[in-house]
């Protein structure tokens, strides 16, 4: 039924009331030869998940997908490259297993400034 790049470009549409009309989309999708750049389809709906204009009100900007391909709005597009989220708790963890131990004889006098024995 659908090719391959279609299918891609589907899946990564996100979901919203504004998505619908699939046959619809995927004959635009062929009409417009997609195929040959969906790689930059894909990246650009990427991106753009990641802005304020589709993120706020619970997706009410984000255009119907056949909007999207009739307007062509990753053609000629700049992308940013979408950095990932920083891990910090996994960034502590593997600094702490890299930290070298503190000496006893170090521990100890800490331990005889705070007031403690042992």
């Amino acid at each position: 039924m659908g090719t391959e790049g279609f299918n891609r470009f589907w899946e990564a549409w996100p979901k919203s009331v504004r998505k619908g009309g699939k046959s619809d989309c995927e004959k635009r999708w062929n009409r417009f030869y997609c195929d040959s750049c969906v790689d930059q389809i894909i990246k650009h709906i990427e991106w753009m998940k990641t802005t304020d204009d589709w993120r706020k009100a619970d997706g009410a900007f984000i255009p119907a997908p056949a909007v999207y391909l009739n307007q062509r709005r990753w053609d000629g597009a700049e992308i940013p490259e979408i950095k990932k989220p920083v891990d910090v708790l996994a960034q502590i963890e593997e600094s702490r297993k890299a930290a070298v131990p503190m000496p006893d004889d170090i521990r100890q006098k800490l331990n005889a400034l705070r007031g403690k024995h042992g």
